[in-house]
Protein backbone atom coordinates (compact mmCIF):
# COMPACT_ATOMS: atom_id res chain seq x y z
CA UNK A 1 0.00 0.00 0.00
CA UNK A 2 1.02 3.39 -1.15
CA UNK A 3 2.27 5.10 2.44
CA UNK A 4 1.42 8.40 1.01
CA UNK A 5 -2.15 7.62 1.42
CA UNK A 6 -1.71 6.42 5.62
CA UNK A 7 -1.73 9.99 6.71
CA UNK A 8 -1.56 9.22 10.83
CA UNK A 9 1.84 7.45 11.03
CA UNK A 10 3.68 10.99 9.84
CA UNK A 11 0.72 12.58 12.39
CA UNK A 12 1.94 10.67 15.30
CA UNK A 13 5.59 11.33 14.25
CA UNK A 14 4.59 15.10 14.23
CA UNK A 15 2.74 15.13 17.43
CA UNK A 16 5.84 13.81 18.68
CA UNK A 17 7.38 17.33 18.23
CA UNK A 18 6.69 19.42 21.74
CA UNK A 19 5.91 22.91 19.04
CA UNK A 20 3.43 20.73 16.90
CA UNK A 21 1.72 19.35 19.66
CA UNK A 22 1.32 22.56 21.45
CA UNK A 23 -0.01 24.50 18.58
CA UNK A 24 -2.43 21.22 18.03
CA UNK A 25 -3.55 22.07 21.14
CA UNK A 26 -3.58 25.97 20.92
CA UNK A 27 -5.86 25.65 18.11
CA UNK A 28 -8.40 23.01 19.70
CA UNK A 29 -8.75 26.08 22.15
CA UNK A 30 -9.45 28.80 19.72
CA UNK A 31 -11.88 26.34 18.17
CA UNK A 32 -13.40 25.52 21.39
CA UNK A 33 -13.59 29.23 22.53
CA UNK A 34 -15.44 30.33 18.80
CA UNK A 35 -18.11 26.61 19.51
CA UNK A 36 -18.93 27.96 22.95
CA UNK A 37 -19.24 31.48 21.62
CA UNK A 38 -21.79 30.07 18.99
CA UNK A 39 -23.74 27.96 21.21
CA UNK A 40 -24.34 30.52 23.57
CA UNK A 41 -26.26 32.42 21.29
CA UNK A 42 -29.40 30.04 21.80
CA UNK A 43 -29.37 30.43 25.22
CA UNK A 44 -28.88 34.80 24.64
CA UNK A 45 -31.49 34.26 22.22
CA UNK A 46 -34.08 32.12 24.72
CA UNK A 47 -33.81 34.42 27.77
CA UNK A 48 -34.26 37.51 25.18
CA UNK A 49 -37.73 36.09 24.42
CA UNK A 50 -38.76 35.19 27.52
CA UNK A 51 -37.71 38.72 28.96
CA UNK A 52 -40.34 40.38 26.08
CA UNK A 53 -42.81 37.86 27.82
CA UNK A 54 -42.49 39.17 31.13
CA UNK A 55 -44.59 41.49 32.84
CA UNK A 56 -42.88 44.71 32.94
CA UNK A 57 -42.11 44.70 36.57
CA UNK A 58 -39.90 41.82 36.02
CA UNK A 59 -38.42 42.73 32.80
CA UNK A 60 -35.38 43.96 35.17
CA UNK A 61 -34.31 39.96 35.83
CA UNK A 62 -34.02 39.00 32.36
CA UNK A 63 -31.93 41.89 31.53
CA UNK A 64 -29.58 41.59 34.37
CA UNK A 65 -29.12 37.91 33.81
CA UNK A 66 -28.24 39.13 30.07
CA UNK A 67 -25.29 41.14 31.06
CA UNK A 68 -24.05 38.24 33.54
CA UNK A 69 -24.43 35.71 30.72
CA UNK A 70 -22.32 37.76 28.30
CA UNK A 71 -20.09 38.54 30.99
CA UNK A 72 -19.57 35.21 31.77
CA UNK A 73 -19.30 33.64 28.53
CA UNK A 74 -16.52 36.76 27.22
CA UNK A 75 -14.57 35.65 30.97
CA UNK A 76 -14.56 31.61 29.54
CA UNK A 77 -13.54 32.17 26.31
CA UNK A 78 -11.16 35.04 27.38
CA UNK A 79 -9.40 32.01 29.90
CA UNK A 80 -9.49 30.07 27.04
CA UNK A 81 -7.45 32.20 24.23
CA UNK A 82 -5.08 33.24 27.19
CA UNK A 83 -4.43 29.72 27.54
CA UNK A 84 -4.07 28.80 24.16
CA UNK A 85 -1.22 31.46 23.74
CA UNK A 86 0.36 29.79 26.77
CA UNK A 87 0.08 26.63 25.59
CA UNK A 88 1.90 27.77 22.21
CA UNK A 89 4.54 30.00 23.69
CA UNK A 90 5.10 26.45 26.20
CA UNK A 91 9.43 25.80 26.21
CA UNK A 92 9.56 22.02 27.63
CA UNK A 93 11.44 19.85 25.01
CA UNK A 94 11.44 16.88 26.81
CA UNK A 95 8.43 17.27 29.05
CA UNK A 96 6.13 18.82 26.89
CA UNK A 97 2.53 17.10 27.32
CA UNK A 98 3.02 17.10 31.09
CA UNK A 99 3.46 21.04 31.03
CA UNK A 100 0.54 21.25 27.98
CA UNK A 101 -1.78 18.76 30.58
CA UNK A 102 -0.96 21.46 33.55
CA UNK A 103 -1.99 24.68 32.10
CA UNK A 104 -5.16 22.55 30.73
CA UNK A 105 -6.17 22.07 34.31
CA UNK A 106 -5.40 25.47 35.66
CA UNK A 107 -7.50 26.48 32.44
CA UNK A 108 -10.53 23.83 33.19
CA UNK A 109 -10.20 26.05 37.06
CA UNK A 110 -10.09 29.03 35.55
CA UNK A 111 -13.57 29.28 32.93
CA UNK A 112 -15.23 27.29 35.15
CA UNK A 113 -14.53 29.86 38.02
CA UNK A 114 -15.47 32.58 35.70
CA UNK A 115 -18.33 31.40 34.04
CA UNK A 116 -20.65 29.52 37.17
CA UNK A 117 -19.11 32.54 39.67
CA UNK A 118 -20.76 35.20 36.96
CA UNK A 119 -23.76 32.70 36.05
CA UNK A 120 -24.66 32.67 39.57
CA UNK A 121 -24.76 36.01 40.17
CA UNK A 122 -27.00 36.42 37.38
CA UNK A 123 -28.97 33.91 37.81
CA UNK A 124 -29.73 34.78 41.40
CA UNK A 125 -30.79 38.38 39.77
CA UNK A 126 -33.31 36.34 37.54
CA UNK A 127 -34.99 34.54 40.29
CA UNK A 128 -35.03 37.82 42.32
CA UNK A 129 -36.89 39.52 39.94
CA UNK A 130 -39.02 36.94 38.01
CA UNK A 131 -39.63 34.74 40.59
CA UNK A 132 -38.72 31.68 38.03
CA UNK A 133 -36.52 28.73 38.33
CA UNK A 134 -33.51 29.16 36.43
CA UNK A 135 -33.51 25.56 34.89
CA UNK A 136 -36.61 27.79 32.52
CA UNK A 137 -33.45 29.07 30.58
CA UNK A 138 -30.56 26.94 30.97
CA UNK A 139 -30.55 23.96 29.05
CA UNK A 140 -29.32 20.53 30.23
CA UNK A 141 -25.29 21.03 29.66
CA UNK A 142 -25.67 24.66 31.56
CA UNK A 143 -27.32 23.22 34.17
CA UNK A 144 -25.29 20.58 34.88
CA UNK A 145 -22.51 23.03 36.27
CA UNK A 146 -24.53 23.81 39.15
CA UNK A 147 -24.30 20.31 40.77
CA UNK A 148 -26.08 20.01 43.93
CA UNK A 149 -28.02 23.39 43.97
CA UNK A 150 -32.15 23.00 43.68
CA UNK A 151 -34.39 25.42 41.18
CA UNK A 152 -36.09 27.49 43.78
CA UNK A 153 -37.49 30.16 42.10
CA UNK A 154 -37.63 32.24 45.72
CA UNK A 155 -35.78 34.78 47.16
CA UNK A 156 -33.81 32.18 49.21
CA UNK A 157 -33.11 29.83 46.55
CA UNK A 158 -31.60 33.15 44.65
CA UNK A 159 -28.86 33.68 47.61
CA UNK A 160 -28.41 29.89 47.29
CA UNK A 161 -27.80 29.84 43.59
CA UNK A 162 -25.35 33.13 44.10
CA UNK A 163 -23.37 31.40 46.79
CA UNK A 164 -23.66 27.90 46.19
CA UNK A 165 -22.36 29.09 42.76
CA UNK A 166 -19.55 31.07 43.89
CA UNK A 167 -18.19 28.90 46.51
CA UNK A 168 -17.98 25.74 43.81
CA UNK A 169 -16.27 28.03 41.55
CA UNK A 170 -13.61 28.74 43.56
CA UNK A 171 -13.46 25.16 44.79
CA UNK A 172 -12.61 24.01 41.34
CA UNK A 173 -10.33 26.17 41.03
CA UNK A 174 -8.28 25.96 44.18
CA UNK A 175 -8.29 22.42 43.29
CA UNK A 176 -6.94 22.88 39.98
CA UNK A 177 -4.53 24.88 40.91
CA UNK A 178 -3.43 22.29 43.51
CA UNK A 179 -3.83 19.24 40.20
CA UNK A 180 -1.89 21.42 38.09
CA UNK A 181 1.11 22.45 40.80
CA UNK A 182 1.04 18.55 41.55
CA UNK A 183 1.57 17.91 38.13
CA UNK A 184 4.10 20.25 37.19
CA UNK A 185 6.18 18.36 40.01
CA UNK A 186 7.01 15.37 37.54
CA UNK A 187 9.06 18.36 35.47
CA UNK A 188 11.44 18.98 38.73
CA UNK A 189 13.21 15.74 38.04
CA UNK A 190 14.01 16.51 34.73
CA UNK A 191 15.05 20.17 35.60
CA UNK A 192 16.93 19.23 38.15
CA UNK A 193 18.64 16.72 35.90
CA UNK A 194 19.56 19.00 33.43
CA UNK A 195 20.96 21.76 35.48
CA UNK A 196 23.21 19.10 37.50
CA UNK A 197 24.54 18.13 33.55
CA UNK A 198 24.89 21.65 32.71
CA UNK A 199 26.97 22.26 36.15
CA UNK A 200 28.94 19.01 35.66
CA UNK A 201 29.90 20.44 32.21
CA UNK A 202 30.87 24.00 33.51
CA UNK A 203 33.39 22.40 36.68
CA UNK A 204 35.05 20.34 33.04
CA UNK A 205 35.31 23.59 31.49
CA UNK A 206 37.09 25.18 34.53
CA UNK A 207 38.95 22.39 35.56
CA UNK A 208 40.11 22.10 31.74
CA UNK A 209 41.00 25.86 31.44
CA UNK A 210 43.18 25.97 34.76
CA UNK A 211 44.41 22.59 34.70
CA UNK A 212 42.70 22.19 38.21
CA UNK A 213 43.04 18.47 39.30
Amino acid sequence: MNQNYLFMSPLIERLAQPVFFSRVVAMTLRALSALIVLSSLTIFFKVGKLTFELPANRVLGGFLFEVFFVLAVYSAVHVLLIRARDVEALKSPESYAIAVAALLLKLAGEAYCAFVGLMAIGGGLFVWFTNQELGNVLGALVRALFPGIGDDPSFMGGIELMAGGVLIGLAVLVFSYAASQALSLLLRPARNGAQAHASADLNQSYRSRFGAG
